[in-house]
């Protein structure tokens, strides 16, 4: 395996559940980090309001900010091939973003450039 591919995959924070041109909602993996990220090398706060997120696309990555943390309860995941007969049915938390999208990060020549606008949207379903 290319150790670049694993580190990228190691980044992933969460899925892409719905899309508009002012608003992206990404529902966070339950192994996401919660207060500090230190996955990049350098310890950094994460989630945080007016923090940024990079959503990958077509023509480089979308440059979008934190607006609205959250979480939302919902039934406990099933598990496939598994019965939980002595499991109770709690409330199950998902942590979720609402995403600003503001341009998209390019890179020509080794440079990187941020481009404001939005032109191409992420699809549902996508990691982020």
């Amino acid at each position: 395996m290319n150790k670049e591919f694993e580190h990228i995959r190691n980044q992933t924070i969460g899925t892409v559940e719905f899309v508009s041109p002012r608003e992206i909602k990404v529902l966070l993996e339950i192994n996401a980090p919660q207060n500090t990220a230190i996955n990049t090398g350098v310890p950094q706060l994460f989630p945080k309001v007016n923090g940024f997120v990079l959503i990958p696309n077509e023509s480089g990555a979308l440059i979008g900010i934190i607006s609205w943390i959250g979480v939302e309860y919902s039934p406990y995941p099933k598990r496939k091939g598994y019965k939980d007969f002595d499991l109770i049915d709690l409330p199950f938390p998902l942590r979720k973003l609402s995403i600003s999208p503001l341009g998209i990060l390019k890179e020509e020549d080794g440079q990187f450039e941020i481009e404001r606008g939005v032109y191409s949207y992420p699809s549902v379903g996508i990691l982020l």
